[in-house]
């Protein structure tokens, strides 16, 4: 067997570790934990790392009430629009967010990674089942509520980082194809993945 010199030890082990993460599987975004907590919060679980849940201005809207800023400013009908997430993970917990902190957490995507039609299909179902189930609240207006059942919106704001899922652009292309608008918010860590993103409608 051949000497290894002390100066090539460092290159030996990263090498044998990146062949190690080549060859390890991917795993699930959030624990059974996580999703409990989640699932308590009103989040809807889709797939391995998405998530819908019903805004509380959409519910407003549906009662006659008034809309979110978006509409104040967008002309966004609220109680036609989803709120949802592909990636349930975000680099940060500041302390100041107004979001729980019982999401994952990472700086990087390093997860198994879900079909971006299976979650726009499985989100606009969801949402859909959510507003069917708000048919019984006091207040509700019918007709809204009738229309409601047809997404022509869709907030990428809800906990976690949505610009990290990395087929992002295929998602937003699966909600402009149904005919959704695209809101998208970020907190701008991901310089690289905002200057790739197709075009958003907000």
């Amino acid at each position: 067997r051949g000497v290894l010199d002390v100066e090539d030890m460092g290159n030996v082990i990263k090498s044998q570790t990146s062949t190690k993460k080549s060859t390890t599987t991917p795993k699930e975004m959030v624990t059974p934990k996580q999703a409990k907590a989640l699932k308590k919060e009103g989040y809807r679980l889709i797939g391995t790392h998405s998530a819908v849940k019903l805004c509380r201005w959409t519910k407003h809207q549906l009662r006659g009430r008034g809309g979110c800023y978006k509409h104040t400013h967008y002309g966004i009908t609220s109680y036609q629009c989803m709120e949802a997430t592909p990636s349930l993970a975000c680099a940060n917990k500041c302390v100041f967010c107004w979001r729980h902190h019982k999401n994952p957490v990472g700086r990087e995507w390093r997860w198994k990674t879900d079909e971006p039609g299976m979650i726009v299909k499985e989100a606009v179902n969801t949402h859909v089942s959510m507003i069917k189930e708000t048919k019984g609240i006091p207040g509700i207006q019918m007709d809204r509520w009738a229309e409601a059942h047809t997404v022509r919106h869709c907030a990428l704001s809800l906990v976690g980082e949505p610009i990290m899922y990395p087929r992002i652009n295929e998602l937003l292309q699966e909600l402009h194809d149904r005919k959704i608008s695209t809101f998208l918010v970020t907190n701008g860590q991901h310089p690289q993945a905002i200057r790739d993103l197709i075009p958003i409608t907000q």
